[in-house]
């Protein structure tokens, strides 16, 4: 939503499903991006196969990560303005995200560090990925629950899990998911990026929802 990293890990997991002799399109894997990689595996391969599984997740990370994807992940345009821009607002904010702790940390470093959110939340914080709706839950408890919160996201997995918790959720078309989809997903409103965001920021602010 925030990190140009969807394409990078669209590689990855073909790179990953294909050392396991899978070949995956590269748009199946795509409207898979913003499920849990656990779900996401298991999606693929079906059931009785947890070692296989294993063996992609495993295979994911090492493209990802060992072999330097990941240093290719930066932040989309206007993502530490729409942050800064929360904040003066006094808008208080979670980066909640289904990646590991080391990557969540690498991204809030690349959007200005911890005093940029309130909360940050990793997949280590949470029982179950998405579509499950733990790591929305954790960060509103993080943030003490507020009366009132909408979600930023930019897959259906994001509309799914904030519909769990009856909240909005406000989707960026940046993460390469197309408008149709997220709109019948349930999508609240869809804008271009974090930039797009910005510029209509007090209509979207407009859609944060009493819980």
């Amino acid at each position: 939503t925030l990190i140009d990293n969807n394409a990078l890990h669209v590689l990855a997991w073909q790179r990953a499903f294909r050392r396991c002799g899978l070949h995956l399109d590269v748009p199946t894997i795509l409207h898979k991006l913003g499920m849990g990689g656990d779900k996401f595996v298991a999606d693929v391969l079906g059931s009785g196969t947890s070692d296989k599984a294993y063996t992609v997740q495993v295979a994911h990370s090492e493209e990802y990560s060992a072999k330097g994807l990941i240093d290719h992940a930066e932040p989309l345009p206007g993502a530490v303005a729409l942050l800064r821009a929360l904040k003066e607002r006094g808008v208080r904010t979670a980066l909640a995200s289904s990646a590991k702790p080391e990557e969540a940390d690498r991204s809030l470093a690349q959007l200005g560090g911890s005093a940029s959110v309130d909360v940050l939340v990793s997949s280590a914080d949470a029982a179950a990925t998405k579509p499950d709706p733990d790591i929305f839950a954790t960060a509103l408890e993080k943030l003490g629950q507020p009366e009132q919160a909408l979600v930023l996201g930019d897959t259906v997995y994001d509309i799914a899990s904030a519909r769990t918790l009856h909240l909005p959720c406000v989707c960026v078309l940046s993460g390469g998911i197309e408008r149709a989809v997220l709109e019948d997903a349930g999508a609240a409103a869809i804008y271009q990026d974090a930039a797009d965001v910005l510029r209509h920021l007090d209509a979207v602010l407009a859609l944060l929802q009493r819980r």
